[in-house]
């Protein structure tokens, strides 16, 4: 697809404008519960202005979560003793609107979901607690009865209703918990393995998760979301005594693994079982705390050494690789990825000063932007924000989380009416060589495409393929690298279909 510069000047109310904006949410770590680390709504176009959000001091970044206009992350204050608060911001707020546990305790945040925050009460015994924070004020909303297994920076998946899904501890060793009470709804008694970091999935009514103790086989798990009950498990994959790395599972149920000491797994739920799609080897150690991630295109990245691979989803061969995103030591990479390819890394550096986080466009092969971050161990890149006006969010060590704005169009408030019919106005000048304008208007918020085409059907450029508010757009099309002829821009929004033709003269 032709990369296009476009401008888009967007007419709507003020008053009307909280109601109408939309947001991306990152949920937990890779973002989705099938942890793919990929948002269809994350317009991802030009890098943009940062800014930065001041934090309490921390010895190292841990995950962000957004959810709506607000987003979250678990501060380390102190190793001696061991400390961890919560802060929390909105994306219009330079410091924390709230923060949690200043004073006491370990507090690791699980997961942000309908406006509530996740915590556990990090004992390290095996015996921790969770709670749920109103992200609104940081007040507690409920406590649960029950501990779960201990973990550095495991995370929840939510079910579609709100509960949440954690590794329990004694014979709890899945619980889906209610999020109005946190109650259990049920328990699953698999051997669990021995983690500090596991990854849990969702996908449709599965939950995906490792089985298998020290001196026990290793195994993927198929459970029913709705009674807990295993369906079926996987064969043995063959590798060492524990096993750390996180996996993922992709919208059309392929789970990808790898193992510790062994290979990478692309395992296939047919409904009834897993059949092996293919394996392949990777360099160890893979970093503990990685994820795998699957683009709009079902690419599959994976940290490869000291380089990110982008594999074939259907036979496990190498499309692409990344530079080396470390000079020495090993990477703990986490994935975002938007709806246009472009791959967001933080690469987790076992040498913390080699921390940085990366954009890359979707074959590997051009860095867009790079920022040191040292001691991003923990943290991947969160994508959040409104769907107009989206965010990276990146932290390290120190008080900073950084703040990248992508524009996907320049907007401007105008005026504070709205149009009252959909319309699709003819390009001006028409014939043009190379630049010509048009303007489309939308009475009504919803999805909206636009998109230009050449003689033959073939798209060649998107300006619009998701959420627009009500308002008025203009837009600039550049036809420098096109031949002269016959194109066509057609909108499509709601039950509106039109479509117009613009005439190329060079």
């Amino acid at each position: 697809m032709k990369k296009i510069s476009t401008i888009i000047f967007l007419i709507f109310a003020v008053s009307e404008l909280s109601a109408q904006i939309d947001f991306n949410n990152w949920i937990t770590v890779g973002g989705n519960n099938n942890r793919t680390g990929y948002m269809e709504s994350f317009y991802d176009v030009v890098p943009g202005f940062s800014r930065t959000f001041n934090a309490p001091s921390s010895i190292w970044g841990m995950p962000i979560f957004t959810f709506n206009d607000k987003f979250v992350t678990t501060r380390y204050t102190s190793l001696s003793p061991l400390r961890a608060l919560i802060s929390a911001f909105t994306f219009n707020s330079n410091n924390p609107i709230w923060t949690y546990g200043e004073n006491s305790g370990v507090n690791i945040i699980m997961g942000f979901n309908n406006n509530k925050v996740y915590v556990r009460d990090f004992q390290q015994n095996g015996s921790d607690t969770i709670f749920v924070l109103n992200a609104s004020d940081g007040t507690l909303i409920w406590k649960s009865r029950f501990t779960v297994e201990r973990g550095i920076i495991w995370t929840a998946v939510f079910t579609p209703n709100g509960d949440l899904i954690v590794p329990g501890s004694g014979i709890r060793r899945i619980m889906r918990i209610n999020h109005l009470n946190g109650d259990t709804v049920w328990t699953n008694s698999r051997i669990i393995p021995n983690t500090g970091a596991e990854g849990m999935c969702i996908n449709n009514n599965t939950l995906y998760t490792w089985q298998g103790g020290i001196n026990t086989a290793k195994t993927i798990l198929a459970i029913d979301l709705s009674n807990g009950i295993t369906k079926y498990s996987s064969l043995s994959l063959p590798g060492d005594g524990d096993q750390e790395i996180p996996f993922t599972v992709s919208a059309s149920g392929v789970v990808y693994c790898i193992r510790d000491g062994g290979l990478m797994y692309a395992l296939k739920d047919n409904g009834t079982g897993f059949s092996q799609l293919w394996s392949r080897f990777v360099p160890q150690p893979v970093g503990t705390y990685t994820q795998i991630a699957v683009s709009k295109d079902s690419s599959i990245y994976i940290p490869f050494g000291k380089k990110i691979y982008r594999l074939n989803h259907q036979t496990g061969e190498a499309r692409d690789s990344s530079i080396d995103i470390v000079a020495t030591g090993t990477i703990n990479p986490r994935f975002g990825i938007g709806k246009f390819g472009s791959v967001y890394i933080g690469n987790g550096a076992a040498e913390p000063s080699e921390g940085k986080f990366f954009i890359f466009d979707q074959t590997l092969q051009n860095i867009i932007y790079q920022t040191p971050f040292p001691y991003n161990y923990y943290c991947g890149p969160a994508l959040g924000g409104p769907l107009l006006n989206p965010h990276l969010l990146m932290t390290g060590n120190g008080t900073e989380i950084k703040s990248l704005y992508i524009f996907i169009d320049k907007i401007k408030l105008s005026s504070n009416s709205f149009p009252d019919r959909f319309e699709l106005k003819q390009n001006y000048p028409n014939p043009f060589n190379p630049l010509t304008k048009f303007s489309f208007s939308i009475p009504g918020s919803g999805y909206t495409s636009l998109k230009i085409y050449n003689m033959q059907g073939n798209e060649i450029a998107t300006y619009a393929d998701g959420f627009l508010n009500a308002g008025t757009y203009e837009v600039e099309f550049d036809g420098s690298d096109l031949s002269s002829g016959i194109y066509f821009y057609k909108l499509t929004s709601g039950n509106y279909s039109e479509t117009k033709k613009m005439n190329l003269i060079k």
